[in-house]
Formats: structure tokens, sequence, C-alpha cells
């Protein structure tokens, strides 16, 4: 099968060459590298172009004449290539050298699958035994999940499949593209994994074939949110709310089964009803009508 690689780059000068090196190192050679810069002003478009350079049968570099932006550059690094299955790359992580050739082999052996993600360690002297699933809370030893309930739960927290773990059929992109781009959440990565489990077409090889380079701002805005969560229970249940509504609006969107959004709801209520039955009477109903109308969580 041919392979190709979507890769976009901007600013990504300091770890680039190392993600290079690292496709170009693999047991299995990928057959082109596709490559669009969304304008970058550091030395990125020079390193791209040297490689191109070394090797001009295997590099196709794009320059965008304006920032497309995160997901419009994926859309069109995607659509830019040829091969039958396409890995997607973020500029600044690195390889596994098995990641290609089990990935084609995995591909081979299950015809039904359009979509496929693996584990990444993270890229950080002090998490170095810590994988990216161990991040977000994803038990490794569940990969067998139905993709009914793989989806239950990354509409419920989040998308754990992130872009650099997955590998593409150029037959569901052509189905799947352009993006529907719902919103600043459910960006390029999400939006395919949402769609090819809901065709069960998504599967998980649990082993981990790249490694992942942890920003400090996700790990701050992380941080921070949980200890917004822990220390007011009612922001908690503002965000909940919140939550619900944009599964709700998802589950519309894509076509998904509402019990997922139904059975949400009914867990949100039970939490809060054990929240509010810790406090007596009065202070109940006040705690009530306060969240009601200062922090304006919906009713469930």
């Amino acid at each position: 099968m041919k392979t190709s690689v979507a890769l976009c780059t901007f600013n990504g000068e300091k770890f680039l060459q190392e993600q290079l090196s690292s496709i170009l190192l693999q047991s299995v050679s990928v057959n082109e590298i596709v490559v669009c810069d969304d304008g970058s002003t550091d030395q990125t478009f020079e390193i791209l172009k040297n490689y191109q350079g070394k090797f001009p049968k295997l590099f196709r570099i794009y320059r965008n004449e304006k920032n497309l932006g995160y997901v419009l550059n994926f859309e069109k690094a995607m659509s830019l290539c040829s091969g039958e299955i396409i890995f997607l790359c973020d500029q600044d992580d690195v390889w596994d050298k098995d990641k290609v050739e089990r990935t084609v082999q995995f591909f081979s052996e299950h015809q039904e699958v359009d979509l496929v993600a693996h584990n990444l360690k993270l890229l950080d002297a002090s998490e170095k035994d810590t994988t990216f699933w161990d991040l977000k809370n994803f038990d490794s030893e569940k990969t067998n999940l139905s993709s009914e309930k793989l989806l239950e739960q990354i509409l419920l927290n989040g998308n754990i499949f992130p872009g650099m773990s997955l590998a593409i059929r150029k037959s569901f992109l052509k189905n799947n593209l352009p993006l529907q781009k719902v919103d600043s959440i459910i960006i390029h990565d999400y939006e395919m994994v949402i769609k090819a489990l809901k065709a069960n077409k998504f599967a998980i090889l649990n082993n981990v074939l790249g490694f992942y380079r942890q920003h400090e701002s996700q790990s701050i805005g992380y941080k921070e949110k949980e200890k917004i969560m822990h220390e007011n229970r009612s922001i908690q249940f503002f965000l909940l709310s919140n939550d619900l509504s944009r599964v709700k609006r998802y589950s519309e969107i894509f076509g998904l089964n509402r019990q997922i959004a139904h059975s949400f709801q009914k867990e949100i209520q039970r939490k809060y009803s054990l929240f509010l039955n810790q406090f007596p009477f009065a202070k109940r109903i006040w705690i009530d009508f306060k969240n009601r109308y200062y922090y304006k969580i919906i009713r469930f």
C-alpha cells in the first residue's frame, strides 16, 4: 500500500529536524511526505527546502500565501496526499521506527478499518514512563471497547486519540472532506475519530508507536481547570451543564445515538442531587437558587 505523511508546520525550527529524521528512519519507508507550511517566519521553510533538495522524490512542500490556522492547514495537507494510507504528523513529535510497518500491516489485515490510533510516550524527562493515554486517564486494557462506548467516552471526556497518533485510509477522507468544523473544540482529528466510530470503522493499536511532546501551556491549562473544579463544586456543575449542552449539540450535528446525551444527563442529575442533599433544607434551596441564577446552571 502506498503511504503518505500529512505534515503541517508553523515556526517549528526547534524540533522539526528530529521529527523528519524519525520519519526517514522508518523500518518501512513512506512513499511521500506532503508538507503544508502555514507562513513560518523562522527557519522552518529553509529546513524543509533543504530536506527536499536531498530527497526530491519524497518531499512535496507547499507554502500558504496566508495563514490558514491549524485545522484548515491539516485539511489542505490531507487533501493533497495521494497515498492509500495517510499518516497525520505534527512538527514537534517523534515516530517510533516501527510505526509505519505496524500500522500498514494492521490495515492490511483489517480491511474493514478506515482509521487507526496508537498510544504515545511523553517526551518529557520527568514523565518518561507516562503515556498519552495515562495523561488522559484512558485504560489501555479497555482498547477492545465497542465503538459506541468509545464514542461515549470521547464525547464526555474529550478526544484521547490526537492527530499524531492517527493513520487514515484515503477512501475515508474522500467521503469526509471538507471537514464540518463545528466549533473550536471539534478540530480535524476529533471530528474524524467521531465519524469513524459512528461508522464502526475505527480501531486501536495497543502499542506505543510515537513520542508526544507535551507543551507547558497544555499542562498548565489542564491543571488549572482541575484546580477550579476541585475548589468550587458549583463551578464544576456549571462546566458539566455546559458539557451536556455540547454533547446534545454534537449528537444532533453528527447524527449520533441520543442515548449518550441522555445517560450523561442522568449521571449529572444523580451527582447534583447528592451534592445538594448534604446541606440542610433551607441552605439547599439557597444553593440551588444561586446555582440557577448566578452560575447559570441549566436544569438537568
